[in-house]
């Protein structure tokens, strides 16, 4: 074993390698929800939040300043037995390209911003991003931090303020199995940024005619303390659903809030019921505890249901 570890050391000492980092970081939460639809016989309306989470960061350079790395995130939520761990995504780049691999988002969760208007310990609903839309709930590629959320294979071009990128997974055949394809642009000038974007077969549909493809785009930026945003979606066949969002910063506070609204294309497309539409609402806010955050919120989604949270957050 000696022999084998010294001549493991020569082995790196004279490779030409760039040297790599492994890093830990990671975030905490715990408190109360409440949630209007546990109404089933014996289920509370209230329960408790806690959530651990653990990622485990690689990165390292080539000789010639190419960038490269991974990531790995270990998570525990209440009621789980055992934690989960995300499968993993490996990058590599520089300051204009990078290729991303694995567990990661799509091209447009990637550019478009669908959740500036989070509020909330848990973010509640999640009825703030356009992508959600009615019944079709979180189509879109996006990174998962509990267990597989598919090949995802990105190329994301940078350079001044505009960005582009384009993703595909390996799920299907690329033409009628499966494989969400999707592009999107963003553009940033100041303190404002625009994108937009389109996916093809956004719901992973396994044959051509169940696909369902995507268009989004959003805008916001900044005014002094102010912030907000638009982020609007139209899901083929389905409906498209639009969501206006703030907040206002003041002193240790941030104060949030969004409204959305939802059109179907046909009656009962997305599962709206006899109106046809619905809009959904939510506020919240954050108070800086000096190295933690106090969070809660309220909001109510398109089936008329309200959650409601508050409790504690921390990164280190």
């Amino acid at each position: 074993m000696k022999k084998v570890l010294l001549a493991t050391t020569a082995i790196v000492a004279s490779a030409s390698a760039a040297a790599a980092d492994v890093t830990l970081s990671g975030s905490g939460r715990f408190g109360i929800v409440y949630d209007s639809s546990r109404d089933a016989a014996g289920q509370s309306k209230t329960k408790i939040e806690r959530r651990m989470t653990v990622n485990i960061d690689g990165t390292g350079a080539t000789d010639t300043g190419l960038e490269f790395g991974g990531r790995i995130r270990l998570r525990s939520d209440e009621g789980d037995t055992s934690g989960a761990v995300g499968s993993a995504n490996i990058w590599m780049g520089n300051d204009m390209f990078r290729i991303t691999v694995g567990n990661t988002d799509g091209a447009l969760v990637n550019r478009i911003a669908y959740f500036d208007g989070t509020v909330g310990l848990t973010g509640l609903h999640d009825a703030d991003n356009s992508f959600n839309i009615g019944t079709f709930q979180s189509l879109l590629n996006t990174y998962s931090s509990r267990g597989n959320a598919g090949d995802v294979v990105r190329l994301d071009y940078n350079v001044g303020g505009f960005g582009l990128s384009v993703s595909t997974d390996s799920t299907g055949d690329h033409l009628s199995n499966g494989s969400e394809d999707a592009i999107a642009a963003s553009y940033n000038f100041g303190d404002w940024t625009v994108a937009a974007g389109y996916a093809k077969n956004a719901n992973n549909a396994t044959t051509a005619a169940g696909e369902l493809d995507m268009w989004s785009l959003s805008a916001g930026g900044q005014i002094a303390d102010f912030a907000v945003n638009v982020n609007y979606s139209d899901l083929e066949n389905v409906g498209s659903k639009a969501v206006l969002s703030g907040s206002y910063a003041f002193d240790a506070t941030t104060v949030t809030a969004f409204v959305a609204h939802t059109d179907e294309d046909s009656f009962g497309s997305a599962g709206i019921g006899a109106t046809g539409d619905e809009t959904e609402y939510g506020i919240g806010f954050t108070h800086s505890l000096g190295g933690a955050v106090l969070a809660g919120g309220i909001s109510r989604d398109y089936t008329e249901e309200t959650m409601a949270d508050l409790g504690v957050r921390f990164a280190f």
